[in-house]
């Protein structure tokens, strides 16, 4: 016999759809706003009954306890990108009146990713932020109810949240054409985790070198390891063929720079290496780094902007996305 087709649980989109409103305006209704007509509530509440939809456990308890804070998701609170994009969200929510909770999103498993949101829901923030750098951050935006305003910074833009894009395939593509610029015949990769969804910093790279009718050598990887990143270097320093080395992050970068002077190679004269995001001491490093400036503190603010936007009665547009285009920084490393 045929198995029975699973009956879907109807969605806070499913309740709108059928009433003809926006998730937004269903939201508020859930959450007693009088912001909304009497038109508007009659059918919603039509659409909730004939749909029989029941609001999670963690989105009633939303309804009835919402807190002036704002809770930002993160894998990683050490890394250079998370930490001065937290500070901008800090800095703007203290000037708003908002408090700030930060929850670090386990990377081991599914499960603890879970909890985490989950831990952060049960302060009842107003508003969420997340900081989707990593698969780990990815995964983390689908276990968020869909009535809790959030915005999510990274990555790749879904229609059904406010996003914020840091442009990474653009800046991925342009330091890879600066380096064939300079002569290298192609340009080698150690990418970071996850590199910030499909149109990400590693298929900018790929992308370069396909428009020059070049091959795709193998891409390597160290995670987030500045020590692993300087085995790796060393081990660069005895091929001949890796002339141009594009790194996932300055960190990465240093590491591979320190490996490969270890063994005697030249930097630039030997090997161009490039990095990303302008880390404090790219600058200073010898040689200096050539990057890729990304204003991840601009990103924080305009993030609790986007996030309070959300929450004013009577907003029914749809999300908010919006580009931050980085800068090219040109060292003595390439």
């Amino acid at each position: 016999m045929p198995k029975e087709p699973t009956k879907r649980t109807p969605t806070i989109k499913d309740v709108a759809a059928l009433a003809g409103t926006s998730v937004s305006t269903v939201s508020r209704y859930l959450n007693h706003s009088s912001h909304i007509s009497e038109e508007a509530s009659a059918s919603i509440a039509k659409a909730i009954a004939l749909l029989e939809y029941r609001p999670s456990g963690i989105a009633r308890g939303l309804v009835t306890a919402s807190t002036k804070s704002i809770a930002v998701l993160s894998s990683n609170t050490t890394l250079l990108g998370s930490a001065v994009t937290i500070q901008g969200i800090e800095d703007r929510a203290r000037e708003l009146g908002y408090a700030v909770t930060i929850s670090k999103l386990d990377e081991e498993s599914t499960e603890s990713g879970k909890a985490a949101v989950c831990m952060a829901l049960d302060q009842h923030p107003c508003g969420i932020i997340v900081l989707k750098y990593d698969d780990t951050a990815i995964k983390a935006v689908t276990y968020i109810p869909e009535s809790m305003p959030c915005v999510v910074i990274g990555g790749d833009f879904d229609p059904y949240h406010a996003h914020i894009s840091l442009d990474e395939y653009q800046a991925g593509l342009r330091l890879t054409e600066y380096l064939l610029r300079t002569g290298a015949p192609t340009v080698h990769h150690v990418s970071v985790p996850g590199a910030g969804g499909g149109r990400n910093r590693s298929s900018g790279w790929r992308a370069a070198l396909r428009n020059r009718g070049l091959d795709i050598p193998e891409s390597f990887t160290v995670g987030w390891s500045p020590d692993k990143a300087r085995d790796l270097g060393r081990q660069f320093a005895h091929r001949p063929d890796i002339t141009a080395i594009f790194a996932g992050n300055d960190e990465i970068a240093m590491g591979l720079m320190s490996g490969l002077m270890d063994e005697g190679r030249r930097i630039p004269g030997d090997v161009r290496v490039v990095g990303f995001d302008d880390h404090p001491l790219s600058a200073i490093w010898r040689p200096a780094l050539t990057t890729y400036r990304q204003d991840f503190r601009r990103a924080g603010i305009t993030s609790v902007d986007m996030l309070l936007r959300q929450l004013d009665d009577g907003r029914d547009t749809g999300p908010d996305s919006i580009t931050l285009t980085g800068e090219l920084i040109v060292r003595q490393s390439a």
